[in-house]
């Protein structure tokens, strides 16, 4: 250590002690768990709405299949592995419900895309009509 001081016997070691060191050390540790926190709860927020965005994706691609006409108008399980790939690690189930209106030719339509995301169900329901004449 360096010695500042206009006369030897006045002399004082500059630095950190032993104790200002390990309350530092101590600090700089519980920052780092903090923000180890929220970055964990982030990406969990994250991989939910990247999967709640391909549960909407895998939704409309049914409906826009049944829509054009590349779906028959008939309830049931709609396999999707061909036509589309989820971005995020999830495999998506979607199911196509059929009802007839009041009106001839015109059907309500729903479709169901669930999946599970880190053990919770996740669900997304879009319901409309459909003309076919």
């Amino acid at each position: 250590m360096a010695c500042i001081a206009s006369h030897p016997t006045q002399c004082r070691e500059l630095g950190f002690s032993v104790v200002e060191a390990i309350a530092a050390l101590t600090i700089f540790g519980l920052a780092v768990v903090v923000a180890a926190g929220f970055l964990d709860v982030q990406m969990s927020a994250t991989r939910r709405l990247e999967a709640r965005a391909d549960l909407v994706r895998a939704a409309e691609t049914v409906l826009e299949s049944v829509r054009g006409g590349a779906l028959p108008l008939v309830s049931g399980a709609i396999d999707l592995r061909d036509e589309f790939q989820p971005l995020s690690a999830i495999t998506v189930r979607t199911n196509l419900v059929v009802r007839p209106r009041s009106i001839p030719g015109l059907y309500e339509v729903e479709v169901r895309a669930q999946a599970m995301v880190r053990s919770e169900d996740m669900v997304v329901s879009i319901t409309t009509d459909v003309w076919r004449p």
